[in-house]
């Protein structure tokens, strides 16, 4: 029976063209044919789980590749949002000393104006005093040629000085107007989705909304505010500008009328030299004047209640006179002083003149001023820490997820081999935060500096997002 099943078994393997190895039987054969193909069962079941397996590696290191990137591009695009904003602040700050200086050049075409006329009119008095003397007469006669020729070069110089210093100080203040437009949240949204477009073409960015963290941070000095702005230049003022251009001078072989009057101090024996002199801003801000005077001051006696004969000072000589304005309007060329620059009241008479001398000689070229600016500052009120304030910029970056190729986007795989993402709102997405702050140069003396729109010493660092900056994602994440 067994060699008829036998029989049977081996025409069925050599019809089926199974070879016979030399030495087996056929059984022998057909059990190892059997034992093959359960192996064979096997080996699909472990390449289905080894295919799935690499699907999942290489969607898993697609993700996170392009998340790496996606991160480093965020913290790119927030940190340079920061940066245009820094260098906003740093221009304001080097437009505001540029303002400073072009203030300062004002005052002293004021004040050599000022200056020139009153040397003008020194040297014409000195030269009629002295003109019984014809030496010294003639010498001063040519002086003061010279010093009339002055005062009008002088003159012509300071209009086109004052002109083309206020038109390139209101140049100055509406370029941080603009500049000062162009870091709001639309306009570092710009910036920022540059950057991250520039790392990766998936990718966009856009800076969150601050609630007016940073606009808040600064205002526009105007009407009584530019107080500031007139101190800072007040303070950067040469001392000769700046004054007071006074002196008095005792002339010892000069007696006056109480001389040899022993009821008063020797020092009123004789007549005395007084100079004054002085360039002020007026408290409207629209307006610089400068004056210079000088006086022969002499002694005279004087009767007191109870008789007792004193000595007071009256002008004698008035030697020298000269003033300058500079206004916002032709209406505000008064052609008189409405402040008291250097005291120059002091000398009474002398002061009058140069009134006259003012109105006599302005032009339409000194209406050229057009005040003190209206520059931006910091918003000290409104700042939580005036001295050290900060500003943070946030950037959401985020890249559609059929962007990233992931197995089941380069449509790798069918059936169950096929894998599926499940992002937020479809996107991947990443959250960084930059800060704005002030802080001085290493390389700076070690003296701590408060903020300020003075110094360009505005820098940039990365930060860990807020709470309420993370929050504030969320409503985008969906």
């Amino acid at each position: 029976m067994r060699s008829a099943v036998c029989s049977a078994v081996c025409s069925a393997v050599r019809s089926a063209g199974a070879p016979v190895a030399p030495g087996r039987s056929p059984r022998e054969a057909f059990d190892a044919h059997g034992q093959h193909g359960q192996a064979l069962v096997l080996a699909l079941v472990l390449l289905f789980a080894a295919s799935i397996g690499l699907f999942f590696m290489f969607s898993t290191g697609q993700v996170s590749a392009t998340r790496q990137r996606l991160d480093n591009a965020a913290d790119a695009a927030a940190y340079s949002a920061a940066l245009w904003r820094a260098r906003v602040m740093n221009y304001h700050a080097y437009a505001n000393r540029a303002i400073v200086a072009q203030e300062v050049a004002v005052a002293q075409a004021v004040t050599l104006v000022s200056w020139a006329r009153y040397f003008e009119s020194f040297t014409g008095t000195a030269a009629a005093l002295t003109a019984a003397y014809p030496p010294i007469g003639a010498v001063l006669a040519i002086s003061a040629d010279l010093a009339r020729a002055t005062a009008t070069l002088t003159e012509q110089t300071a209009v086109e000085e004052i002109a083309a210093r206020s038109a390139y100080k209101s140049l100055l203040a509406t370029s941080q107007e603009i500049l000062q437009r162009s870091v709001d949240t639309f306009g570092l949204g710009a910036v920022a989705n540059e950057v991250a477009r520039a790392n990766d073409r998936r990718f966009f960015a856009f800076a969150l909304p601050d609630a007016q963290n940073f606009t808040g941070i600064t205002r526009r000095y105007t009407g009584d505010d530019r107080a500031r702005l007139k101190s800072v230049v007040d303070d950067s003022l040469d001392d000769f500008v700046a004054g007071p251009r006074g002196m008095d001078l005792t002339l010892w072989l000069l007696p006056s009328l109480c001389f040899g009057n022993p009821l008063v101090d020797p020092s009123k024996w004789f007549q005395e030299l007084h100079k004054r002199g002085g360039t002020v801003m007026t408290p409207e801000f629209d307006r610089w004047e400068a004056a210079d005077t000088m006086a022969l001051h002499d002694w005279r006696p004087s009767r007191g209640f109870f008789g007792f004969r004193g000595c007071n000072s009256t002008t004698n000589l008035n030697l020298g006179w000269g003033a300058a304005e500079a206004a916002v309007h032709p209406d505000l060329l008064e052609g008189r002083l409405q402040a008291n620059p250097g005291d120059v009241r002091h000398n009474a008479g002398a002061a009058m003149l140069a009134e006259a001398t003012m109105l006599a000689r302005s032009t339409p070229g000194f209406a050229a001023y057009s005040g003190i600016a209206e520059v931006r500052e910091l918003d000290y009120d409104a700042l939580a820490n005036p001295k050290f304030p900060v500003s943070a910029v946030a950037v959401l970056a985020r890249v559609d997820g059929d962007d990233v190729r992931t197995a089941n986007v380069l449509d790798v795989g069918v059936g169950r081999l096929r894998l599926s993402e499940d992002y937020a709102g479809g996107r991947l997405w990443s959250l960084a935060a930059a800060e704005l702050y002030f802080r001085r140069p290493a390389d700076a003396s070690g003296l701590i500096e408060y903020a300020s729109l003075y110094n360009p010493y505005w820098q940039v660092r990365l930060v860990e997002p807020s709470a309420a900056q993370r929050a504030a994602a969320m409503a985008y994440v969906r």
